[in-house]
């Protein structure tokens, strides 16, 4: 997700109501004290809380100093972002889940624990997976070597080296099962599954387990913003729409997925990018590209790493020996041995360097420096240690 921090406008617009708020609660408190009638004033309080935890949501949108706080107060390791009001807890190495208040779910605690999704998380527990609910409470009493986080609906989960899909009560969606999976995307899933002859058949699946015929291909990548890449072993890879309608009579030795409009391809050893026409963005060619992010995208050449957005334009002169993808906002990126984080114009957010640095995630990331791992949140200052 991009970085949703605040613009001024919005901040100056939640100030001014509270402003005015205020001068009406003192004429309700005053008129209170004498008909000692609460009624207006209860209401006024109601609008003013609510205000100052939209500011407060603006101005810290990953709840880091909560977290942080709840962390101190309670001796917690480390505390996970929020999500459907729980967040997942490190204590003593086990896992668990509060409330923004520090109450936990349950008493249960966990070997794994993931965040909550669409009103469920999935927790591993001597190896044994299985889902709970918001109210802490197992959702079957089925368990499962791996289960996924669910997505529009449906997860994916493996028992006995084989995949298949649940829904949210734990029902299998059909009777077959996959030897690989993805999650839902669009209302489909890209599957594997052994058919006649022992030979491995990719296909798409859709909600309720039906298969969906887009023609004879070799192989079929996932399901991504109305397109499939397909590939044949005559023809090389292209593009079709979910009724099978190819989108141009383009072939490419390489293709992946679209990510915001726009997919990497290649030809005779270069990758380039195209729209959903199948159009070239531009003319350049690069000897790696990786997936838009946030509107940017990292592509290299003469083994230096830069970032262009979706014109093809370069974001600025820099280029680096390794970089990854941005992600609320930021990205890491390095030069030479040392690691830093860089925002969407490609100016590094402070001076300090690391030996490792990874993605942001929930409003932290996790870093490395000088043999000690910890996590940091957007403006490098250092929240939890690993």
């Amino acid at each position: 997700m991009p970085n949703p921090k605040p613009n001024c406008q919005e901040l100056t617009n939640l100030l001014l109501a509270l402003k005015n708020l205020k001068p009406e609660f003192d004429l309700a408190y005053q008129e209170a004290l004498i008909s000692r009638d609460l009624t207006k004033l209860r209401g006024l309080k109601i609008q003013i809380e609510s205000k100052v935890k939209e500011l407060e949501a603006k101005l810290d949108p990953y709840n880091i100093e909560l977290r942080k706080k709840l962390a101190e107060e309670n001796d917690f390791d480390f505390v996970g972002n929020f999500h459907d009001g729980w967040a997942k807890v490190k204590q003593c190495g086990e896992w668990f889940y509060v409330d923004c208040s520090g109450q936990r779910i349950n008493s249960k605690e966990y070997d794994i624990a993931c965040d909550f999704s669409e009103g469920l998380a999935s927790v591993c527990k001597d190896h044994q997976w299985f889902y709970i609910d918001c109210a802490g409470q197992a959702i079957n009493f089925e368990k499962y070597d791996v289960a996924d986080n669910f997505s529009e609906g449906l997860a994916w989960v493996r028992k006995q080296n084989t995949f298949f899909y649940i829904n949210k009560i734990g029902q299998a969606i059909n009777t077959e099962t996959y030897s690989n999976v993805s999650r839902f995307r669009g209302g489909l899933a890209h599957v594997k599954k052994t058919g006649k002859n022992l030979l491995i058949e990719d296909l798409l699946i859709d909600r309720t387990g039906k298969e969906i015929s887009l023609g004879k291909y070799d192989m079929v990548g996932d399901f991504s913003e109305g397109l499939v890449r397909v590939y044949c072993k005559d023809q090389g890879w292209f593009y079709v729409d979910r009724m099978g309608q190819e989108i141009s009579a383009e072939r490419y030795d390489g293709a992946e997925d679209f990510h915001e409009g726009l997919a990497q391809v290649k030809r005779q050893g270069q990758w380039f990018y195209i729209n959903q026409s199948g159009r070239a963005v531009n003319q350049e060619t690069y000897d790696f590209a990786s997936n838009f992010s946030e509107g940017l995208t990292r592509v290299m050449k003469n083994r230096k790493m830069f970032y262009i957005d979706h014109e093809g334009q370069t974001v600025n002169q820099e280029t680096y020996d390794e970089a990854r993808d941005f992600s609320e906002g930021l990205a890491p990126v390095r030069k030479d041995d040392k690691w830093f984080y860089i925002d969407r114009a490609c100016q590094a957010i402070n001076s300090e360097k690391y030996n490792i640095a990874l993605n942001f995630c929930g409003g932290l990331a996790l870093v490395t420096k000088a043999g000690e791992r910890f996590y940091i949140d957007h403006t490098g200052r250092k929240i939890f240690k690993d």
